[in-house]
């Protein structure tokens, strides 16, 4: 009598080509998670830069210009149109705190309206907005991404 002993050719390659396909599903999904969490993430510094301009504006209702910095000296800030260096102005006025708002993935613009850089914004008044880039590597956000709020809304939307 023959006793069978290890496994035949045939069934080593179903086992690998079943692995292969576990492990196809499990990359995919692994990415679209990166994609997620750091969407995620820059929602959470968009909002945290919506209440720096929230401070800034309870601070200075009148004003849309210069203020003054933490040791004193005149802070100039022009955060109309939706100009993109809006970030670094309130950075520089110690509203907020640098780092993280260069990361290859998004742009963050603090805006005045619908308009400028926030023209596209789904919501009608966005205080700030950010959008997403190709970087992100996930084909939802390819047609682009968009996330707006101000003190009362918020909105995103895929595409232009």
């Amino acid at each position: 009598m023959l006793t069978k002993r290890g496994f035949t050719l045939l069934e080593l390659l179903i086992a690998a080509t079943i692995i292969g396909i576990l492990a196809m599903f499990a990359t995919v999904s692994y990415k679209s998670s990166q994609a997620d969490v750091r969407v995620a993430g820059a929602k959470a510094r968009a909002e945290m830069l919506a209440g720096a301009v929230q401070r800034w504006n309870l601070e200075h209702p009148a004003i849309w210009g210069l203020m003054k910095n933490s040791s004193g000296g005149s802070c100039s800030y022009q955060g109309g149109q939706g100009e993109s260096n809006g970030v670094q102005n309130l950075i520089r006025c110690g509203y907020v705190e640098n780092g993280g708002w260069e990361d290859g993935y998004f742009f963050f613009y603090v805006c005045k309206g619908k308009a400028g850089n926030c023209v596209d914004s789904p919501i009608a008044s966005p205080q700030v907005c950010m959008t997403g880039t190709a970087a992100l590597r996930d084909s939802r956000y390819d047609s682009g991404y968009w996330y707006c709020l101000n003190l009362t809304n918020k909105g995103e939307t895929l595409g232009n």
